[in-house]
């Protein structure tokens, strides 16, 4: 039966085999591999679990470890993004960051730390500075701005006004009838009658005269020496003098007639009496005047009264002699002023023995103040002219005022530095000025001399800026670099305006064009943010301030095709005659893009063996630094010059260096 199964089902005898389905049995070793994975895969699971629950029970001190961590570094970035450092002293000097060990970068012109500010925030100026703008070469030109230094000078203050001439009340006598009586006859019988001192005006007829006279003469005779003296004064007292009253004693005459004489030599400016005139006592007979000192009374501004003192002497000129100059002196200074016209009087005393000057006349009144003589001039005078070793730190600081070297206030920069220079006590503004002190101490040393006794510092009118508040002075305190100093000034004498505070000897004043540059910081707000090493303009890490000089040229859209002017070409004419082909051909400074001249004589330097010219000695150093792009550009500057002419000063330099 079996074997009919098999017949019947055919596949029954066929060989079974192994499909990938099919699991066989594992071996040890399979197993033991098994095992290891599984407890792998679950203690990878125990070990996140736990990290989690770590992470979860320590955030807050994992959180604080990566604030310190991040947020330092990313504040410090973002601050090193948004600050700049750059020198208060020299505005071209900008760094845009810290220097690569992290220390803050130096000046290197002064050698003092960079000060740190926010990029685009308004500059900080030196203490007494409003505004500071810079112009390049070119600009300077245009605005035909003009320098002059403020230097001491003998200013003198001149007030001109008018006055009446008038009479010397203390050379003015009246002659009063001391008795009653008549007038029997007159000597002098005109106005204006010229009379010496002591001659005889009238004879008057008089009865108390006679009763004195009678007294007198009793007293003598009976020899009563009290009645005599007491009738000789009561005869002096009634106008008779000593000679008259003498006369009636030897004359043994009972005198009745007083004899009236002039107490002063001048003139009769007045005569009240006619011949047969009856007279009272105390009448006023006479007016005598001596014209020979006269007064000048005039009116001056109240603004100008302090600049009078009594004793000044004054100068005086009336149309009757207009050829002559009267010199007198101030006598009164009335205490009161004149609320309608604001003007105080003066009266003046002046010599007139000619007679030239009459009573009445008007006259043109000068009067000139040495400036050197008001306060507070006087006093700094003085006081600059006292031993520096003799005052305190204090006092110093208060006379001297400026750093000697950079110009600036002190305390611009800090606490002043105290160093002594040729046995003299100096303060300057910051230590990096000490270097430049003691190698040129007779430079500096000059700026700190006293000052004339009659001179006092001054500037030109038109370098003043009136705002109506303050008074502003443009100051020069780098090439093309201006400054707006407010400033404290005396009273102007004639063109010039003394200076009180503000300024130093040698400072260099904008004269002509100053007012160009005060329109240009309050026209354009900005332009006072617009000098080279302002925040926000180029850097002098990457490029100097000379190169920001030729960027801020170009933005001024100046002509760079413009011809030389007269004084650029002035300028060119001073160099050797083989140069100036060459000179006059680049035209520019290949640093600067100036026009030569523009900052005085070019300066010649050789590069790769090339004569090359400079607008000034400053651009020498970024021309060298770059001699390739340097080259390229005076080559295009110069275009198809002759090069004959550049190789002949090639050669003759090198001669010149040969020999």
């Amino acid at each position: 039966m079996n074997e009919t199964n098999s017949q019947a089902d055919p596949r029954a005898a066929e060989p079974v085999l192994d499909t990938p389905s099919r699991k066989l049995p594992m071996s040890r070793w399979q197993r033991v591999k098994f095992f290891i994975r599984a407890v792998e895969v679950r203690v990878r699971f125990i070990a996140l679990f736990v990290v989690i629950g770590l992470v979860m029970a320590y955030w807050t001190t994992l959180e604080a470890y990566w604030d310190r961590w991040t947020r330092p570094a990313t504040a410090a970035a973002a601050d090193a993004a948004d600050t700049e450092y750059y020198c208060p002293m020299h505005p071209t000097v900008v760094r845009p960051g810290l220097e690569p060990n992290g220390a803050v970068p130096n000046c290197p012109i002064c050698g003092m730390p960079l000060s740190k500010r926010k990029k685009g925030e308004a500059p900080k100026l030196p203490e007494g500075v409003l505004a500071r703008v810079q112009l390049s070469p070119h600009r300077v030109q245009l605005a035909g701005v003009e320098t002059v230094e403020a230097t001491y000078m003998p200013l003198v203050k001149e007030i001109r006004t008018v006055g009446y001439v008038g009479y010397d009340e203390s050379r003015l006598a009246e002659i009063v009838a001391r008795v009653s009586g008549y007038v029997e006859s007159l000597h002098v019988d005109k106005t204006f009658a010229s009379v010496d001192e002591g001659q005889p005006l009238a004879e008057v007829y008089s009865p108390d005269l006679y009763s004195g006279v009678q007294e007198l003469l009793l007293a003598q005779k009976h020899g009563a020496g009290d009645l005599l003296a007491s009738a000789r004064r009561r005869l002096k007292l009634l106008g008779v003098d000593d000679a008259e009253i003498d006369q009636a004693l030897e004359a043994n005459d009972p005198a009745s007639r007083l004899l009236i004489r002039s107490p002063l030599a001048g003139q009769v400016i007045e005569k009240n009496v006619t011949q047969g005139a009856s007279i009272e006592q105390g009448a006023v007979l006479f007016k005598v005047a001596d014209l020979s000192t006269v007064w000048i009374e005039a009116d001056v501004f109240e603004r100008d009264l302090p600049l009078i003192s009594q004793g000044q002497q004054i100068e005086a000129v009336v149309d009757a002699a207009s050829d002559r100059t009267f010199s007198g002196e101030v006598s009164v200074i009335y205490p009161e002023v004149n609320a309608q016209s604001r003007t105080g009087r003066i009266r003046v005393t002046v010599d007139n023995p000619e007679l030239a000057l009459r009573p009445g006349m008007f006259a043109s009144v000068l009067i000139q103040t040495p400036v050197s003589r008001l306060e507070p001039f006087a006093s700094a005078i003085a006081s600059a002219r006292q031993d520096p070793k003799s005052l305190s730190d204090e006092e110093l600081i208060e006379r001297q005022q400026f750093c000697p070297v950079t110009g600036l206030k002190l305390g611009a920069m800090g606490n002043p530095l105290k160093v002594t220079v040729n046995d003299r006590p100096v303060f300057i503004c910051c230590a990096s000025c000490e270097t430049p002190l003691v190698e040129d101490s007779r430079q500096y040393l000059a700026k700190l001399a006293p000052p004339p006794e009659d001179a006092v510092l001054s500037v030109p009118e038109q370098a003043v800026i009136d705002t109506g508040r303050r008074k502003v002075v443009y100051v020069e305190r780098a090439p093309g670099v201006f400054d707006g100093v407010e400033v404290e000034l005396g009273p102007r004498a004639g063109s010039y305006y003394p200076v009180i505070s503000g300024l130093a000897a040698g400072d260099k004043v904008a004269a002509a064009g100053s007012f160009l540059l005060d329109a240009e910081t309050r026209l354009n707000p900005s332009a006072a943010a617009a000098y080279f090493g302002a925040s926000g303009g180029g850097s002098s890490d990457d490029r100097s301030a000379t190169q920001a000089a030729a960027a801020g040229r170009t933005a001024t859209g100046d002509d760079d095709d413009a011809p030389l002017t007269d004084a650029q070409l002035k300028q060119l004419e001073k160099l050797p005659e083989e140069d100036r082909a060459l000179a006059t051909a680049q035209r520019l400074c290949p640093v600067t893009g100036e026009p030569l001249g523009s900052m005085g004589v070019p300066v010649k330097v050789t590069i790769d063996g090339e004569p090359v010219f400079l607008c000034c000695k400053s651009c020498e150093r970024q021309a060298r630094q770059q001699p390739a792009q340097t080259l390229e550009k005076v080559r295009a500057l110069r275009g198809p010059v002759d090069r004959a002419a550049g190789d002949a000063a090639t050669a003759a330099e090198h001669g010149v260096h040969q020999h």
